[in-house]
């Protein structure tokens, strides 16, 4: 293998991402330089599947004997009932994102909440007895629940929609025992928040320049504030705890290292860590480019 190639043979072993769009992802950026410093002969590539052709697209993918693949939006949740087995990572957040090749047919697992786990313990952020404030109710906020549950004092949930907030704690409480409120997504907390993360798309796309409605309320006495968002690197969000003095973090760290993790499930390995911090570094340049 020359230095900063590929070299597709017959012995390549192929894993991929799916998803609707697809052309953003970063995923096939992350997953091919971790296959090139461990010398793996292993490519990853984008697959676009729409909804409709889910069923069809997962039961091709293991007849071709594709060794892996990342799941992103909107096939999170569907993917359930097309695996043949599913973890109890994917089982807690309640989705899907990483799929890995067996005999039988593919496992099913959730590699999220490792991704935002280990981005916070990276920027040094402590969960542990802290009330934790996350904005959202969808796909992300399941993640980030998993992520702090285990060791935060409480959980509080903002979200326009109270129904999706309810069912959201009604799900994790299945898992935790961590006391859990759902709020108005303007309300105050009575309760300090030392933590608040921030799981919509709110920020982004045609929502940039925008901040959820509760951003105020919540980043009242809040030390650290995260949001998911990487693109833009900086969302209204951010710039707002910013001028409170927050710790800010933002999504890259939880894209870079459930990719890690994804990676690691498909080709039963362990990464060099040296050369997986290398890596981001890399493509953080590349961002920023």
């Amino acid at each position: 293998m020359k230095e900063g190639t590929i070299e597709v043979t017959g012995k390549c072993s192929v894993c991929g991402i799916i998803g609707d769009p697809i052309t953003h992802t970063l995923s096939p950026m992350i997953h091919n330089k971790l296959a090139f410093v461990a010398n793996k002969e292993a490519i990853y590539i984008p697959f676009h599947v729409t909804s409709t052709g889910l069923k069809d697209a997962i039961k091709g993918a293991h007849a071709l004997g594709i060794k892996g693949l990342n799941v992103t939006m909107p096939h999170k949740q569907e993917l359930f009932h097309f695996v043949t087995h599913v973890d109890e990572s994917a089982q807690k957040v309640g989705a899907i994102n990483t799929l890995v090749y067996s005999e039988q047919g593919y496992i099913g697992y959730n590699t999220d909440y490792i991704g935002l786990k280990m981005s916070l313990e990276e920027e040094g952020v402590e969960w542990k007895d802290k009330n934790v404030a996350i904005i959202g109710s969808g796909g992300a906020a399941y993640a980030a629940y998993v992520s702090v549950a285990e060791e935060a004092r409480s959980i509080h949930l903002f979200n326009r929609t109270a129904r999706h907030a309810k069912a959201l704690k009604e799900h994790m409480q299945s898992y935790f025992s961590t006391p859990a409120f759902v709020h108005e997504a303007g309300e105050d907390c009575s309760e300090s928040l030392d933590i608040v993360i921030q799981t919509t798309r709110i920020g982004m796309g045609s929502y940039i320049g925008e901040m959820p409605s509760c951003t105020k309320a919540v980043l009242k006495e809040a030390k650290i504030a995260v949001d998911l968002i990487y693109h833009p690197e900086e969302t209204q969000f951010l710039k707002y705890a910013k001028t409170r003095g927050c710790v800010c973090i933002n999504g890259f760290g939880m894209l870079f290292y459930q990719a890690v993790e994804a990676f690691e499930l498909m080709h039963h390995i362990s990464c060099d860590k040296e050369n997986t911090l290398k890596i981001k570094r890399e493509i953080l340049k590349y961002m920023e480019a």
